[in-house]
């Protein structure tokens, strides 16, 4: 409940800035996914991995691992994210004409993407924990990302910056996350 709490003040937030503030956030998102396949992958074998060799008790792999996962992820990560922001106005060109909607699509993917990397690090990280057993410090850390980073940086740059540019609170929460993951 604190998760949908929590999502449902930021699409507050965003559903504030009008119509065409949410379509480009939704066309961004679209695109910020085609550029994220990797992360999903390498978070589903990160809590595989941990949790078979810890049960096999092949504590080298396990080393191996929990550096090499959460890089590799980060890596690809980065490297599609780059790709997909430069070409980002004829990928966002597949979901939408309107071009007060494609400028705003731009903006997320430009603010949002290029930090994406530090999502898969973090994410890479937390699943190889939760495939060890060690649920409580991932937990918190993602409570904190969300209620403690994203939802007020989004109001503050809501209220005090530029609203159009909220999106930016997901590229924070992202480095804060996964800094906090590393420091585990």
């Amino acid at each position: 409940s604190l998760y949908s709490l929590g999502h449902i003040m930021m699409q507050s937030l965003i559903n504030a800035q009008g119509s065409v503030f949410i379509a480009a956030c939704t066309v961004g998102g679209k695109v910020n996914g085609i550029a994220n396949v990797a992360i999903t992958s390498f978070s589903s074998a990160a809590t595989t991995f941990s949790g078979q060799n810890l049960g096999a008790r092949k504590y080298k792999r396990l080393s191996q691992g929990g550096l090499k996962i959460p890089l590799f992820s980060g890596l690809v990560t980065a490297a599609a994210g780059i790709l997909v922001t430069v070409f980002c106005r004829p990928i966002l060109g597949f979901f939408t004409s309107d071009t007060a909607v494609l400028d705003m699509a731009a903006r997320y993917v430009r603010i949002v993407l290029p930090f994406t990397w530090c999502y898969a690090v973090f994410n890479g990280i937390i699943c190889f924990v939760n495939g060890l057993g060690e649920v409580r410090f991932p937990t918190i850390v993602n409570i904190l990302m969300l209620w403690a980073v994203r939802i007020p940086c989004g109001y503050i740059i809501s209220y005090f910056f530029d609203p159009t540019y909220i999106m930016a609170c997901f590229s924070i929460s992202f480095a804060f996350g996964m800094l906090c993951m590393l420091t585990y």
